[in-house]
């Protein structure tokens, strides 16, 4: 009970004023910026030269959000770490077409999601849906390279693999901290390998025209 009556509060008071303040900083946002880089489920996560953003402020399925924001200018990088597979495949297909149809020609989009060719047992009983580890109650995917990419694919966009276990449960790393996006969750900057070895990696792909 006590629940339900926090997040009918949290929908009718706090929700709204989250929605005036998002649209105040994305106006100051949109002037300060040529492009548009955008992080997508961010929760309390922010970059320099990134627009954060979540489920209140931007629905990456509803494409009515789109046309409200990126009219004016399309978006030119998107970073989402550990969004999609929260995902059902349905709500994944709307929010890949309003990518592409939002998105400028040079477009980077970088996805992080739990790794379901992972070697490590206890890695997959962590993230599998309806897991043990935090959030995974709520996963309703576990994704390999192969699955990730053909959905994106399937609406135009090509794929470059950043970080993978493959079929072979062979680990092939490569994400740097480049410019296209922070992944915490990466065998570079998850403290859980700082023996070298991948204990907790993603499987990130980046996706383009």
């Amino acid at each position: 009970m006590y629940k339900i009556i926090k997040k009918k509060i949290y929908n009718r008071l706090v929700v709204p004023f989250l929605k005036v303040w998002k649209m105040i900083e994305w106006r100051i946002y949109h002037w300060r910026n040529k492009e548009i880089n955008l992080v997508i489920g961010a929760g309390g996560t922010r970059f320099r030269n990134w627009i954060s953003t979540d489920i209140t402020t931007l629905d990456i399925i509803n494409e009515e959000d789109y046309r409200k924001y990126f009219l004016k200018k399309k978006i030119n990088m998107i970073l989402a770490e550990h969004v999609f597979e929260h995902l059902d495949n349905h709500q994944i297909e709307k929010a890949i077409a309003n990518f592409y149809k939002y998105s400028s020609d040079n477009v980077n989009i970088r996805i992080a999601v739990p790794d379901g060719y992972h070697a490590d047992e206890k890695y997959l009983n962590l993230i599998k849906p309806g897991g043990s580890g935090a959030g995974a109650e709520d996963h309703k995917q576990l994704f390999n390279y192969i699955s990730l990419a053909s959905l994106f694919e399937k609406h135009g966009f090509k794929s470059r693999l950043v970080e993978y276990w493959d079929e072979k449960m062979e680990f092939h790393p490569g994400y740097t901290n480049d410019n296209k996006g922070y992944i915490s969750r990466s065998f570079l900057n998850d403290e859980r390998n700082i023996d070298g070895i991948p204990h907790y990696t993603s499987l990130i792909i980046d996706f383009f025209k």
